[in-house]
């Protein structure tokens, strides 16, 4: 350890002149120090910055140096902090318990200069160490997560692709399920998740037959039939895939065309039995599949969609999400380039009475 490299340790102790000692000795050799005379500061202090090594006494009024460390190693944010622990006691019991705490060495007091600082140099080897393990381990999980989302781009538009729908069709559901998650309040990460993950929705379509995903024609009775095996066609793709963006991935395969009044497929499920993965992905799905041209349909107008969901509100969808959905229309307008102004303006309802979109948003 060099003094280039600024080491941050925090010093805590009831005595002053101790701290004093040790501040000194420590500044010399150009560590960062900080100090906190009591375990409620330290605390505090280690909310604030980010330490390399805190140096804790044990014997301390109101809260001792053991119950600090215990509760550093139980917070998430402190817990790789390693702690030495100060004490002129010989008690063999207190120093077993500040091992069991978590602290991993302890100086007795007086200080001896050369003792105190090959213990400190020890320590942070070790700690520079674990954190070069850390963020290996970060890098890594970074590498593995853009492998999966680069693969999920890649099987979702092979899918897509396979039943002559585009590639950006996969695209814009994720975004629209992004927006949707979040609204419902999933948190970034697994609002993120659900977004790459949904890119697989119609994986199973790469398992029908091709006549039957490019039929302009209505499709017959066995021909449907057919098409609904897409959902479990889809799941049992992804069985046995452990990776979790494949774990979500499979629940919305399945899922995505069970309805909320329990008349979808493959399973029949009935409002909440349908994962809420599943159930935002499945408005995301059709909204988009509705403003887009099929082989099979012309696009919809903009109104034409709208009054479609209103309509479908606790029958085919989350009557929760709809609203969210309503209530936050002009975010997802925004992904398409368009605005509250250009629905009011819309072919489809011309001749509807003025405020219509007001009735919509109920």
């Amino acid at each position: 350890m060099s003094k280039k490299d600024k080491a941050k340790i925090l010093v805590v102790d009831d005595v002053k002149e101790n701290i004093k000692i040790l501040v000194s000795i420590l500044k010399q050799e150009g560590y960062d120090v900080q100090t906190a005379t009591n375990g409620y500061e330290a605390l505090e202090l280690t909310k604030e910055g980010d330490f390399d090594l805190i140096l804790l006494d044990i014997m301390m009024p109101d809260i001792s140096g053991l119950e600090v460390c215990r509760y550093l190693k139980v917070e998430p944010t402190t817990a790789n902090i390693p702690v030495i622990f100060l004490t002129a006691s010989d008690d063999k019991s207190i120093l077993t318990k500040a091992f069991e705490v978590g602290g991993i060495d302890y100086i007795k007091k007086p200080y001896f200069k050369e003792e105190l600082l090959s213990r400190v140099q020890a320590a942070l080897k070790i700690r520079y160490y674990e954190k070069g393990l850390e963020e290996e381990v970060r890098r890594r999980t970074e590498e593995m997560k853009e492998a999966q989302i680069y693969l999920m781009r890649m099987l979702g538009g092979v899918a897509e692709g396979h039943s002559l729908e585009t590639y950006q069709h996969v695209k814009r559901v994720s975004e629209v399920t992004y927006i949707l998650a979040k609204k419902y309040g999933l948190g970034d990460d697994e609002a993120e998740t659900l977004k790459y993950a949904s890119y697989l929705h119609d994986i199973g379509k790469i398992g029908v037959k091709d006549y039957i995903l490019h039929k302009k024609e209505k499709l017959t009775k066995k021909e449907f039939e057919e098409i609904k095996k897409h959902p479990k066609l889809g799941a049992a793709m992804l069985e046995g895939v452990k990776l979790p963006l494949f774990e979500i991935a499979k629940i919305v395969s399945l899922q995505h065309h069970e309805k909320w009044d329990g008349s979808g497929y493959p399973n029949g499920y009935k409002g909440e039995e349908i994962h809420i993965y599943a159930r935002i992905v499945a408005i995301a799905d059709v909204f988009d599949a509705l403003l887009s041209k099929r082989s099979y349909k012309e696009d919809w107008g903009w109104g034409d969609v709208l009054v479609f969901f209103r309509e479908m509100r606790g029958k085919h969808f989350d009557p929760q999400l709809i609203d969210i959905l309503f209530d936050n229309i002009g975010e997802f307008l925004a992904l398409y380039n368009k605005s509250e102004k250009d629905f009011n303006n819309a072919k489809s309802f011309e001749n509807k009475k003025k405020g219509w979109f007001k009735w919509l948003k109920g």
